[in-house]
């Protein structure tokens, strides 16, 4: 999909010229530079849109899934075989049983690599998993795995080894990302949820380095999914994966979300209002230009910490629906930064509500 430039009318934001700051195209490309979390937005992805990425990434195996039975997730499971040195590592795994249109049941790990180099140790460890789920329980998956790195030349698709006339080859399925390149508007992935998941990570591939493309990238993503006609709540968990995989510099948020709110006008957008931001920017300027540093401080901790509550509650909601008010309250009580972190971590990861609520 090719993305428009942006747009000429787009007021520009006041500048202070006596804040010591480093120049906006300094901090934008220092910004830019900082380690990419892929892994998080991927799992919800997973999580959350199951049905719409393996239809577009593995359309035989799709079909071939009974879907008006629930699929199950075997979270306690791939646990036991995942060893603790491999816990947060930057890949996404799940392991799911479904029902086939035969009647009969299958497991699924599916592999989603979202680092964007090649990794020549890939189909080892991806025998190695699935011979712990077969040691384990007996049961021999269905290997199925998405690359996101940018080469079209490697496209491994099995393990083997021999020795002595004694050997073994493992096969699995893999797709691409890249191979999705310009086919947001193929008519065979109409409606398809998962494609712009896949469209923002190569947005983010291609225009990483150069954050005005990335930006207007993502808002030409943005106007195009909410033309589709999803439901709020699709369109809510859409803006937020895309958040995730397209962080934008601080000094483009803003101009982003004017630009938006200007190609969309009548669309409830789910995120911080644009005046909110505003004025959170405007009081910092306040804050800096009367020389209340110590207020500043307080004020940005106090910030810090709200959107870290905030960033909680969000990643909940958009994994399982509404949260309890009881849950709400309590998170909105922490003021501990480090715990803070900790919650939003065990929000991505936990296989239930009910699981986070037992550790606050």
């Amino acid at each position: 999909m090719a993305a428009r430039g942006m747009d000429s009318e787009t007021p520009s934001l006041p500048t202070v010229a006596s804040l010591k700051d480093p120049p906006a195209t300094e901090r934008i490309s220092r910004d830019m530079d900082k380690p990419l979390n892929h892994d998080s937005p991927w799992k919800v992805t997973v999580e959350k849109l199951t049905r719409s990425l393996l239809e577009v990434t593995f359309p035989e195996v799709a079909a071939g899934i009974d879907w008006s039975v629930q699929l199950e997730s075997l979270e306690q499971e791939l646990l036991e075989i995942t060893p603790a040195s491999e816990i947060g590592a930057k890949r996404v795994d799940k392991l799911l049983k479904v029902r086939l249109l035969d009647g009969t049941d299958q497991w699924l790990y599916l592999h989603i690599e979202v680092q964007m180099h090649y990794d020549p140790d890939l189909p080892k460890r991806l025998f190695i998993y699935h011979y712990r789920i077969f040691d384990r329980y007996g049961v021999s998956p269905l290997t199925l795995v998405i690359l996101g790195d940018p080469s079209r030349k490697w496209r491994p698709t099995s393990y083997h080894y021999q020795s002595l006339g004694c050997g073994i080859t493992f096969r699995f399925l893999i797709c691409k990302t890249i191979d999705f390149e310009g086919k947001l508007d193929d008519p065979r992935y109409r409606h398809q949820q998962a494609l712009f998941i896949i469209a923002a990570h190569l947005g983010t591939q291609q225009y990483r380095h150069n954050p005005q493309q990335l930006s207007a990238y993502r808002l030409e993503l943005t106007v195009k999914f909410h033309n589709e006609g999803y439901s709020l709540s699709d369109n809510h968990l859409l803006h937020h994966l895309i958040d995730w995989l397209i962080p934008l510099p601080e000094d483009l948020k803003l101009q982003f979300r004017i630009q938006l709110q200007q190609r969309l006008p009548d669309k409830t957008m789910p995120h911080i209002t644009l005046f909110e931001e505003l004025a959170l920017k405007e009081g910092r300027l306040e804050g800096l230009l009367e020389g209340r540093q110590e207020g500043l401080e307080k004020g940005l901790e106090k910030g810090i910490l709200q959107t870290a509550r905030e960033a909680i509650i969000d990643v909940l909601d958009t994994r399982f629906g509404q949260v309890p008010d009881s849950v709400r309250e309590r998170v909105n009580t922490i003021g501990s930064e480090p715990t803070l972190k900790n919650l939003l971590r065990r929000a991505v990861r936990t296989p239930s509500l009910e699981e986070f609520q037992a550790a606050l």
